[in-house]
């Protein structure tokens, strides 16, 4: 008797959707708290942003959705109970910097919940990442708006950006120790999003939830294992050194995103098989993004990029038996490689600069027109 595996559509689980939001919601809440009492420390307007940010993007995520509740005459409690506006804005306020304008903050919460969310017909129904939108929409739309009052220095990955993005050892020695060196960013003790600077902490919350089954660990270990594991090779090739690859994933939001953009059960596929697909491409993005678009960050964008890819992903894993098991697994096994070997190949592709001889050439230039 021939025996055939058929996937179901949904995972078992002891937990349901409710605890799940709020372990979630727990863990998102740590991430901030680290930000809060980092920021606290600065006073004044640090203060104020540190506590108002996220107040406004909860705050407008929620409020969208009551408002769309009042129209369509629901439940407001009930729909609010089943939709979790808060975990948009939470995501959304921890992918800021902290000098960013609440006004935009507003604005992009808003078409995060209603163009990312609502007009697809709200929670499970989604296609796209909504703090994601919300996200590239400050990036896009309002990247000149930022508060005169704050001032945030040059993240790492913006200033790795203008110097070439690939160093030579001592000029990525220099450039890392203006940072305070590795162990002073896996401790996120520079500027940079709120929530995406302490990737030790992120990575400990994504253990833990990985442990208690709200997300799939195949999911950040292997777009931040591919993103290591790509740009260390072309560290040691081009004379970066290993802490070339250690710095692609320690900064720009790849561990933030790695747990808690890329894992959502909703915009990314069912099937295990589907989901490391899904992460490869991600990661191809990313690095992709970096190196040759003018947007230094990329994971948003990778993202985003990655959910138009969904459908087509599910469409070739879901339902498949046992019998299709090894071919499938070759399949995962062929994009693990194409995806390695395309961020390898985008990384070789670049110059190898000096960054003492790069900031030079910077104040000869700014000296030289006068700035």
């Amino acid at each position: 008797m021939e025996i055939k595996y058929h996937a179901g559509p949904h995972i078992r689980s002891t937990r349901s959707t409710k605890i799940i939001m709020l372990e979630l919601t727990a863990a998102l809440l740590i991430v901030w708290l680290f930000s809060l009492f980092r920021y606290l420390g600065m006073g004044g307007a640090y203060a104020r942003q540190i506590i108002l940010i996220p107040i406004v993007s909860v705050g407008v995520c929620v409020l969208t959705e009551v408002l769309f509740a009042l129209f369509y005459k629901k439940n407001v409690a009930k729909h609010l109970k089943g939709s979790f506006p808060w975990i948009t804005g939470l995501i959304l306020a921890l992918t800021v910097p902290i000098n960013t304008s609440l006004y935009a903050l507003a604005v992009s919460a808003f078409i995060a919940i209603f163009f990312g969310k609502l007009v697809f017909g709200g929670f499970g129904d989604n296609i796209f990442n909504p703090a994601a939108i919300g996200r590239v929409t400050i990036l896009t739309g309002f990247a000149s708006s930022r508060l005169l009052d704050v001032v945030a220095s040059p993240t790492p990955t913006t200033t790795i950006a203008d110097s070439g993005w690939l160093l030579n050892q001592s000029g990525l020695q220099a450039f890392l120790s203006q940072f305070g060196g590795i162990k002073n960013m896996l401790l996120g003790n520079y500027f940079g999003a709120i929530g995406e600077t302490n990737t030790l902490l992120i990575i400990i919350l994504g253990i833990i939830l990985s442990y208690n089954e709200i997300l799939d660990w195949a999911v950040p270990a292997f777009y931040m294992g591919l993103i290591f594991a790509g740009t260390t090779i072309v560290g040691l090739i081009k004379g970066a050194g290993f802490e070339y690859g250690l710095f692609n994933v320690l900064t720009g939001g790849v561990a933030f995103g790695a747990v808690f953009m890329l894992t959502d059960p909703v915009t990314n596929p069912n099937t295990r098989a589907g989901r490391i697909v899904f992460t490869c491409f991600a990661a191809f993005f990313t690095v992709l993004i970096r190196y040759k678009a003018s947007l230094p960050e990329g994971v948003c964008y990778s993202i985003l990029l990655a959910n138009i890819l969904t459908p087509t992903i599910e469409k070739y894993f879901d339902g498949k038996t046992i019998d299709r098991m090894h071919k499938d697994t070759i399949t995962v096994t062929l994009i693990i490689l194409l995806s390695l070997f395309g961020i390898i190949l985008i990384g070789l592709s670049l110059d190898v600069n000096d960054y003492p001889a790069v900031m030079a050439l910077f104040k000869n230039i700014a000296g030289g027109i006068g700035l």
